[in-house]
């Protein structure tokens, strides 16, 4: 009953859309009517068949609205984790460029500690070997004067502290001097 229906209904429009249309001329009217479902069967196939035509052309419609619809959602879904996922990407990638940098600067800070430890630790060795060299130079030549050994002793420590502050005082006048050429020679670029 239902399809038949349907196929009235859309017949019977199709009939109502030229009778309306076609007010004026009675002839054309009459032609353009639609007949019946009863009617010879020539007719009743072509308007059937028209009719057929039309249904599934609108359902093709709507089939074709329908997908393109839900491929518009689908490529603003699609857009939109996307987006989200590239803005997580970076950030990940940011937090780990952030924690390898840190790294790096700690393995620089290390290395750097461990060369000025080496230094240090090579600094006191050659001082040791140079007091006790120092100490076997003054037994051979003790005189036996009225200096003791801890006095004498204390003499070469001030002697060895004063020679290392020196070196530090060229070192910083070095360093600092060579600064203040280089900003002297920036200041003259720009």
């Amino acid at each position: 009953m239902g399809s038949r229906w349907l196929l009235r209904s859309i017949i019977c429009l199709k009939g109502a859309k030229h009778s309306k249309s076609n007010r004026g001329n009675v002839q054309s009217e009459t032609s353009n009517r639609v007949k019946p479902i009863e009617s010879s069967s020539a007719s009743t196939t072509l308007t059937v068949e028209t009719a057929v035509i039309r249904i599934q052309k609108a359902f093709r419609a709507y089939k074709a609205r329908k997908r393109l619809s839900s491929l518009k959602s689908a490529r603003r879904f699609n857009s939109m984790i996307r987006g989200h996922i590239v803005r997580n990407q970076t950030s990940t990638a940011l937090n780990v460029m952030h924690s390898w940098s840190d790294i790096q600067s700690q393995i620089r800070a290390r290395r750097l500690y461990m060369v000025t430890q080496g230094r240090l630790q090579h600094k006191r060795l050659e001082n040791r070997m140079k007091l006790e060299v120092k100490l076997q130079e003054l037994d051979v030549e003790w005189c036996g004067g009225s200096e003791t050994m801890e006095e004498i002793l204390a003499r070469i420590q001030q002697r060895e502290e004063a020679t290392v502050k020196r070196e530090r005082a060229m070192a910083y006048a070095f360093s600092h001097q060579w600064r203040a050429n280089a900003t002297q020679y920036l200041g003259q670029a720009s």
